[in-house]
């Protein structure tokens, strides 16, 4: 029989593997409509503003009772989501999918985080989120290189209502019995202040910005320029492929130093995204991929253990929701202000030269403690 935490880790790989087969759609569909930049921008971006006020919400619920519980929600709310994609007809009924689906990853991820952090045996926080990491980048690998097939053979709308479908049938997995841990009556916001967890959060929400704004207009621009979805999705499959290669390694890692491997992953991930500045179409922007995805497999696993290595037990479920919030405080901002960039200038080029300073900036933050403690004369 499979354990919990491989049940847990295959359901978080599959939603995932769903939620990908979407998402590089969205801005294609949008496009396909007729919506202006800063509308497409704003409805990439929707889909945090409810994760942003439920994901707190959901975090503290969870450490008072089930996580199970939260990512059964998270699930049928996505699929919810893409069901209404499938029956959108224009701009705004895509907005209000993102929002329903805002609220379905709200409720799913940080239980899944929470829940391997649980899970983990002592000193082995790092390897364990490694493998939960690792699950979720073969989702990240998966869904993309499925969504470019599946709608050239049956278009967008098809791909939104198959997601749909498919999404219920991994209620089953995440049914299981939750770990045994202490349940804490009262919220508890210990943890929110300690410095490793403040620094996570902030190189977070920077990466996020520059990702999902390069993201969004990448996926636009290829798709003016007339590139199949299959040849703009093969960008998102090959950065994700190559981060699985470093994440089991890069947790075994971060459980030593989180702070120096989150550091050394954003640095790679300013650089790759200086290549896709430069280099902007296939084949060369597949090379951008092959490395920006190197520095994913670095940055992700020790980031959470960053973050959470010194998280109570009984309020993981909030940090873990605080952490991931930064994902979508980066979504909320990152389309919106490039499509801002864009619509002023004309220019997709202007908007994809924030990309790489806005990690090299996160960098410099988390690596600023070690260096100032370098530096600061002795007593």
């Amino acid at each position: 029989m499979i354990s919990s935490i491989w049940r847990i880790n295959i359901a978080s790989m599959l939603f995932f593997t769903l939620v990908q087969l979407v998402v590089p759609l969205i801005p294609q569909y949008a496009v396909d409509i007729g919506a202006a930049p800063i509308l497409l921008g704003f409805a990439v971006a929707c889909v945090s503003i409810t994760a942003i006020f439920l994901r707190p919400a959901f975090g503290v619920l969870s450490d008072k009772g089930s996580r199970t519980k939260f990512m059964l929600l998270g699930l049928l709310l996505a699929s919810a989501a893409y069901a209404l994609l499938f029956f959108s007809q224009n701009i705004y009924w895509i907005m209000v999918a993102r929002l329903i689906e805002g609220a379905g990853v709200a409720a799913f991820v940080p239980s899944s985080i929470a829940s391997a952090v649980d899970s983990a045996p002592p000193g082995k926080l790092g390897e364990t989120l490694g493998w939960r990491s690792l699950m979720i980048g073969l989702g990240f690998s998966i869904g993309p290189a499925l969504s470019g097939v599946i709608a050239q053979l049956i278009g967008f709308v098809g791909t939104f209502g198959l997601a749909a479908f498919f999404l219920l049938f991994l209620i089953p997995l995440v049914i299981v019995k939750d770990p045994k841990r202490s349940v804490q009556k009262k919220t508890s916001w210990e943890g929110l202040a300690e410095r490793n967890f403040l620094l996570a959060f902030f190189g977070v929400i920077m990466y996020a910005i520059a990702w999902m704004g390069l993201l969004t207009f990448l996926t636009a621009l290829l798709t003016e320029l007339n590139y199949s979805p299959l040849q703009i999705t093969i960008f998102v499959s090959i950065e994700a492929v190559s981060s699985l290669a470093l994440r089991i390694l890069a947790g075994r890692a971060a459980d030593r130093n989180p702070r120096a491997l989150t550091y050394g992953g954003l640095l790679i991930i300013s650089f790759s995204f200086f290549l896709v500045y430069m280099f902007e179409v296939p084949p060369l922007l597949y090379v951008a991929a092959v490395i920006f995805g190197l520095g994913i497999g670095i940055y992700i696993p020790s980031s959470q253990t960053l973050a959470l290595t010194n998280a109570p037990l009984h309020s993981r479920g909030l940090l873990s929701s605080i952490y991931t919030m930064g994902n979508d405080v980066g979504m909320l901002i990152g389309p919106t202000a490039f499509g801002i960039i864009i619509q002023l200038s004309g220019s997709y080029q202007d908007a994809f030269a924030l990309a790489p300073i806005l990690p090299f900036i996160a960098a410099l933050v988390i690596f600023a403690p070690s260096l100032l403690s370098k530096i600061r004369p002795k007593s």
